[in-house]
């Protein structure tokens, strides 16, 4: 959707802080009850080709052997710390892990995922290459509880990069399409202040916040290449595979929430311009799917509202057809399509690999033609050399 000529004049790139030669990188985990997966995710960071970084983690209240492992880690090398609480949810371990941190840079990383080992190297070619952009973001490898490939991430849209002010309007929040999750997210610390620290409201899904606000504030530096790998295992947010009311309920109220923080930044910008945006939260079209999922037959009258409110008109045009078009389909059909666009569904990580091994072949056919060329090269160059003698 395109934006009014108001929305563009109210979106500006943020001026940035000039970065060292060689930034500091802060690396902020969070941590609740991820015992199988945190070491490999700290190796991970251990084994990073620039080594002028620190790693923040703060452990949410485990309750299982995350914090032997951590204490353990933190005893090897000085640049971790290790930050102890009572659970208080994702977004109070990001906002204490933040607070503690020094660097310019700032990456997200979940306990469950892992880092590529150039990953810290390249952003930071990035960030220095691009002074003006605040926000960097890569593609990444969906792998399973065992780390096999399911596909990359996005699956079939383009990461976003330059300047998106643009792409919005104030009538809702609104996701890029082709975002990474939190572990793909990573921002210049003049942006990081003005996000963190994260809304207290947002216990889980943390990565939203940053997701909605940063390409409001600052272009996108979008570095194409697999740094870094998306654990899907079951028992993170975005890793089911089949979803009931109580699981859309929670995406209901996340997605409310998120309305309550995009408001809360827009209307501190330009204080003069509140009456653009509704002082109100409008009905949502998770609303309406969560009456769906639930039952509830007054579904009809949630769809009717939502879909004439101002956030069904934020959303990207893919989102606006399929939400039109969901009231149209038998149940059995909304909930597998449901399931495929906001979860891992089997046919979604089916496609994945299907699409991943495409790739694989698209990019060995093109080393190979490159290999072919760089050979006839010489040859060409001696035809003409034997030309030019004669």
């Amino acid at each position: 959707m395109k934006a009014t000529h108001l929305d563009n004049a109210f979106f500006k790139p943020v001026p940035l802080r000039p970065l060292s030669n060689r930034p500091l990188v802060s690396v902020l985990l969070s941590n609740y009850n991820y015992e199988s997966f945190l070491q490999e995710a700290i190796e991970s960071v251990l084994q990073q080709t620039y080594e002028k970084y620190e790693l923040i983690v703060c452990d949410d209240g485990s309750t299982d052997s995350s914090c032997n492992i951590l204490e353990s880690f933190q005893s090897l090398d000085p640049r971790i710390t290790v930050i102890f609480q009572s659970n208080q949810g994702q977004f109070s371990a990001m906002n204490a892990a933040f607070q503690n941190c020094r660097g310019e840079i700032i990456c997200l990383m979940d306990a469950d995922d892992t880092f590529r080992p150039e990953k810290l190297e390249s952003l930071v070619e990035a960030f220095v290459s691009n002074p003006d952009a605040g926000f960097a973001i890569h593609r990444m490898l969906r792998v399973d509880k065992f780390r096999n490939s399911l596909g990359e991430i996005p699956l079939l849209s383009q990461l976003p990069s330059g300047w998106q002010g643009g792409a919005f309007n104030l009538k809702g929040p609104r996701a890029l399409s082709g975002l990474p999750p939190s572990s793909g997210l990573a921002l210049h610390r003049t942006i990081a202040e003005l996000i963190f620290p994260l809304s207290p409201t947002l216990r889980t899904g943390a990565d939203t916040a940053v997701q909605i606000l940063a390409p409001l504030m600052t272009p996108i530096i979008a570095v194409n290449r697999i740094l870094g790998e998306y654990r899907i295992h079951g028992g993170n947010n975005n890793g089911r595979t089949q979803f009931g009311a109580a699981q859309v309920e929670r995406i209901m109220f996340q997605d409310n929430e998120t309305w309550n923080v995009w408001r809360n930044y827009v209307t501190a910008q330009r204080p003069t311009k509140m009456h653009s945006i509704q002082a109100q939260r409008t009905p949502s079209m998770m609303e309406y799917a969560h009456a769906r999922f639930a039952g509830d037959p007054s579904y009809r009258t949630l769809y009717r509202l939502g879909i004439n409110s101002p956030r069904y008109q934020a959303m990207s045009a893919i989102y606006r057809c399929y939400w039109k078009i969901s009231i149209a389909m038998p149940d059995w059909l909304f909930r597998r399509s449901f399931e495929s666009i906001y979860g891992q569904s089997t046919a979604k990580l089916k496609f994945g690999r299907i699409l991943d091994r495409l790739r694989s072949i698209r990019r060995m056919c093109g080393a190979v033609l490159q290999s072919m060329k760089g050979s006839a090269h010489p040859r060409t160059a001696n035809i003409i050399s034997k030309s030019s003698a004669k």
